[in-house]
């Protein structure tokens, strides 16, 4: 009875308050994604047999991106699907021997490789080599730096009589890029000031004279420690094989930029030597200005200058990346940290003008304003493995791709 009368009461209650409200329960708020400026399309490892893999090449064509074999292998391109990250192909140069690609250049649809052996051209459509010239077993030499594409033909520095000999004999080679035939430009021989190193070349023409100039620098004393260095540069006419000009002493002590050619803008042709940067007359070579830093000298080997538009952008293996006027050397701004050793080549985003690269001395991909040169990003690692290797560009599908010690990686790019 008791239970009734309760039952009974808990009704006239409920049924005195009107009809009841459903309860609701707010949503968790949303959970926003952080921003990131890199973001990765794909990773894959580049050989899953080894923890490891060093390479120093990076490029991109067609459906592919393309990545070099590791140390001590024998020539290896490995092709991975741009927006798969499968590795399609591979190939393996065995005739070589244990030759590792040092150097690669892409013209067209040809891969351009250098080993410590032998130069070749490999066909990226027909998959064959098209020609082989091997410095040590055919012509007794020894290569050196580049190698840089102009007008049909590759050119690259080699040595005779020995890197290390007193009398060592510096020439710049090249090799029409479809038949291999190749012939010597110019002669840097021994002299007074003892044997000669050659940066890769940059060409120059004079519309006034209706010359066409190869423009290199050109250090002396190269087997003397770097402060007893010096640096020339000189320009040759590519015709007659003759110097048009020489500007002596462009520094007198840590001769450097020797790894890259120096960059053109407009009738500037501009160097890094020493801690300066140094623009002359390509004409004449008569020295125009130069720029000052205030860090100890360094190589300025590792990362070549990148001209866009009115804008220089240089970094010299300290950590830091400088944006100068070209056409005057006024400093237009500096980031003391952005990037240490950065690799070859940086990437201008002109979607974002962002600078895109590696820095390897900071086993990092960098991202830069390029118009203020405020770090926007800096991706650190992937797996536990730093980044080390070129950053390239595809623009048809506005994808970058670069590697690891351990993967291959595709990413893209985004403005804050």
């Amino acid at each position: 009875m008791r239970k009734t009368v309760t039952y009974i009461f808990s009704i006239i209650i409920l049924s005195s308050c009107g009809p009841t409200e459903e309860l609701v329960v707010p949503p968790d708020p949303p959970v926003e994604e952080p921003f990131s400026a890199f973001e990765m399309l794909w990773a894959t490892r580049v050989d899953f047999e080894k923890e490891v893999v060093g390479t120093d090449n990076t490029l991109e064509y067609g459906d592919h991106m393309l990545v070099g074999g590791d140390i001590g292998d024998p020539a290896t391109i490995k092709a991975f699907n741009k927006m798969t990250g499968q590795k399609d192909w591979e190939y393996v140069y065995e005739a070589l021997g244990n030759s590792e690609i040092y150097y690669a250049l892409l013209v067209d649809k040809h891969y351009v490789a250098v080993t410590g052996r032998a130069i070749f051209v490999y066909d990226l459509e027909a998959r064959a080599v098209l020609w082989t010239y091997g410095f040590i077993d055919e012509g007794g030499y020894q290569r050196s730096k580049g190698p840089v594409h102009h007008d049909g033909r590759i050119y690259i520095e080699v040595i005779s009589n020995g890197i290390h000999a007193p009398d060592r004999l510096s020439e710049m080679m090249s090799f029409d890029l479809l038949t291999g035939d190749r012939r010597i430009d110019y002669h840097a021989p021994t002299d007074s000031l003892g044997g000669k190193n050659l940066s890769p070349p940059v060409f120059y023409t004079d519309a006034e004279l209706g010359k066409e100039l190869m423009i290199m620098n050109e250090r002396h004393y190269a087997l003397r420690p770097p402060e007893d260095s010096r640096q020339d540069m000189i320009a040759i006419d590519t015709e007659t094989g003759e110097i048009v000009w020489r500007a002596k002493d462009v520094t007198a002590e840590f001769a450097s930029n020797g790894s890259h050619p120096p960059v053109l803008y407009k009738d500037i042709v501009i160097t890094g030597a020493a801690w300066r940067i140094h623009a002359l007359d390509a004409k004449t070579g008569e020295k125009l200005w130069s720029y000052s830093f205030d860090y100890p000298w360094s190589i300025w080997n590792k990362t070549n200058h990148l001209v866009h538009g009115d804008r220089l952008y240089v970094n010299n293996g300290q950590h830091d990346v400088t944006c100068l006027d070209p056409s005057t050397g006024q400093l237009l701004w500096n980031n003391p940290e952005g990037g240490a050793n950065c690799t070859d080549n940086m990437v201008y985003y002109e979607k974002e003008d962002l600078l895109v690269f590696t820095a390897w001395g900071y086993g990092s991909v960098m991202i830069l304003d390029a118009l203020t040169g405020k770090t926007v990003h800096r991706e650190r690692s992937y797996a536990n493995s730093s980044y080390n290797n070129d950053v390239v560009y595809d623009e048809e599908r506005d994808l970058f791709f670069t590697s690891s010690y351990k993967h291959a990686i595709a990413f893209r790019v985004h403005r804050p």
